[in-house]
């Protein structure tokens, strides 16, 4: 349970940067909702890859550092797939606000990438 509230406490930094990195880019670049938010969880993955790779799991350092980011980076981002479906669908076919549809993903998604991302450093 300590490590999954130091994986939650890790993510909050790179959170705080996609929220108004989405805002920005939807609402004052004009970025298509879909095509922003998959920027924004590009972003999001990196940052969360080094949080936790200093702060909440020992990394196996038999393995490499960017073998390891590949290996995190693909598993985390087929569950931000998931993530960014549910999002899209969310967004295009009701009428649920973009910005709070991305904070419930978070909450909704991070148990899952916890998992993952155990085992991928």
């Amino acid at each position: 349970m300590n490590k999954l509230l130091r994986f939650l406490a890790a993510g909050i930094p790179a959170f705080l940067l996609a929220i108004p990195l989405n805002w920005i880019l939807v609402d004052h670049l004009a970025v298509s909702k879909p095509m922003a938010y998959g920027c924004v969880l590009l972003v999001q993955v990196t940052i969360n890859f080094f949080a936790c790779v200093h702060f909440v799991f020992e990394r196996d350092r038999s393995r490499g550092l960017f073998d390891q980011y590949l290996a995190f980076m693909g598993g985390i981002l087929a569950a931000r797939c998931l993530d960014w479906g549910v999002y899209t669908l969310v967004v295009q076919h009701t009428g649920v606000h973009y910005l709070v549809v991305q904070v419930l993903n978070a909450l909704v998604f991070s148990v899952l990438k916890f998992t993952f991302a155990r085992r991928a450093i």
